[in-house]
């Protein structure tokens, strides 16, 4: 099984060279270690990080969004803090984990593989959440563009959809793409009418 790869993230940087250390002595491969002020130096996109390892002594909301939206990887967070609303900053700005202890290098790979599975998981709810609201979208505009069609040709609800799909193929596009640019289109016309 290949390492993990992790980038270590830490607001001390005696305690972050200490834990580097430690990591690699447990067969981790630790591809970044940086301290919390350079972050924004730093892709870790382009280190194909696995996880982000991120040991804080005072969890700041901000500095984990930041983390959390700038990277785009699982987010481990070690910490002493268990003050409640923490916590739940911490979960709300979108860690996948959050452990009340310090880093246990014996016992990590496990929290490490469970982050991830779980990290997975929220993405492919989130990416399923994002194509059902399109697809929703894109059946109103649908039906919008049906009626347009339909009042503007005289046409059934058939053949207005027909021409619909039709037009969508041979523009190579989708018809909820074709619906949304008749229904541009449309808008652009009254409003050139009203000026």
């Amino acid at each position: 099984m290949p390492k993990l790869k992790i980038a270590l993230i830490d607001d001390d940087l005696d305690r972050a060279q200490y834990i580097k250390k430690s990591l690699i002595e447990h067969d981790f491969e630790v591809v970044a270690c940086l301290i919390i002020d350079h972050l924004n130096m730093f892709d870790l996109q382009q280190l194909h990080a696995d996880v982000i390892l991120l040991d804080m002594d005072h969890p700041h909301r901000d500095i984990i969004e930041s983390c959390v939206s700038q990277f785009d990887l699982p987010t481990v967070l070690f910490t002493k803090n268990s003050h409640k609303d923490t916590i739940k900053n911490a979960i709300d700005a979108g860690v996948t984990a959050y452990i009340v202890d310090g880093i246990d290098p014996s016992k990590l790979e496990s929290i490490l593989e469970i982050s991830i599975e779980q990290f997975k998981k929220h993405k492919k709810l989130m990416t399923d959440l994002e194509d059902t609201k399109n697809k929703l979208a894109d059946r109103k505009d649908v039906e919008k563009a049906k009626v347009l069609l339909m009042q503007l040709h005289s046409l059934n609800e058939e053949h207005a959809f027909q021409l619909l799909r039709k037009n969508a193929m041979s523009h190579r596009m989708t018809i909820g793409e074709m619906a949304r640019r008749l229904l541009d289109a449309q808008q652009l016309l009254q409003n050139q009418l009203k000026d």
